[in-house]
């Protein structure tokens, strides 16, 4: 029987809300090469907004997006300003897949088509998996903001070496917003996720902020929300592509286990 290839779309709206970025009718519609081997659906219910302020280099602050699934934190997309032109997307399975996609602003209210391209090489993996074993998440004093007590916990560094210039492990800190808990934690530092995959210790919730303190115990940067609302958006992604990062990522796996036996 010959395989066949079929054309579909899927469509993404922003609707209007206060921002002006979110404003948009932003209508993104994925085109994927649909063989007979099917497809993985990955689908968003909410859209994040945060202002990115850093300590060492005001330059780099800017507003970020994130679409996520609130009930499943192993992917999300994030969204910046590339340039004064260009929208960037980049989309993380975690483990699996990384791809970045380009977008024009001025096509952002008419765009109809995006292809994500299982020709591409967007392979993800963690390679620092092995490092869950040097973290651990711990549960601080609520912090008192606007009046308001907000849930507090951090991520830091408990392995032998100590921290310095040439090891610059810092340790990241996540404030809560309140009655977010049916969110799950968007743990977007690959160990951070692993750490809490294996432990699943820390309380649900939308971060109201995320701060990192660099070796130095010094703020490096902060991600401040701005708002969240709903969605509903979806991305597929052929199966063929999964099955081929997973099977290069069997491989690796297979490769490093065989070293360490010889080691």
């Amino acid at each position: 029987m010959k395989k066949f290839t079929q054309m579909f779309f899927t469509t993404f709206y922003f609707f209007p809300v206060t921002n002006p970025f979110i404003g948009y009718l932003l209508i993104l519609t994925f085109i994927i090469n649909n063989s007979c081997f099917g497809q993985k659906k990955y689908q968003f219910d909410h859209l994040i907004e945060y202002q990115f302020e850093s300590y060492e280099d005001s330059s780099s602050n800017k507003t970020l997006y994130y679409i996520t699934n609130s009930k499943d934190n192993s992917y999300y997309a994030k969204i910046e300003s590339l340039d004064s032109l260009n929208f960037e997307i980049e989309f993380i399975v975690q483990d699996l897949i990384w791809a970045k996609i380009s977008l024009k602003k001025e096509d952002f209210s008419n765009l109809e088509s995006l292809t994500l391209e299982c020709e591409s090489d967007f392979l993800y993996k963690n390679d620092f998996k092995f490092r869950v074993e040097e973290y651990e998440f711990n549960m601080l004093a609520d912090t008192l903001m606007d009046n308001k007590y907000f849930k507090h916990y951090k991520l830091q560094y408990i392995g032998k070496r100590k921290r310095k210039k040439s090891f610059p492990v810092g340790t990241n800190h996540y404030i809560i917003r309140d009655s977010t808990q049916f969110h799950l934690p968007i743990l977007t530092h690959s160990t951070a996720f692993e750490e809490w995959k294996k432990e699943r210790n820390i309380p649900n919730g939308i971060f109201e902020e995320i701060i990192f303190y660099n070796y130095k115990n010094e703020i490096s940067y902060k991600y401040i929300i701005k708002e969240y609302h709903s969605i509903n958006k979806t991305i597929f992604v052929p199966d063929k592509c999964l099955e081929r990062n997973k099977m290069r990522l069997n491989s690796w796996d297979l490769q490093i286990r065989s070293n360490k036996k010889r080691s």
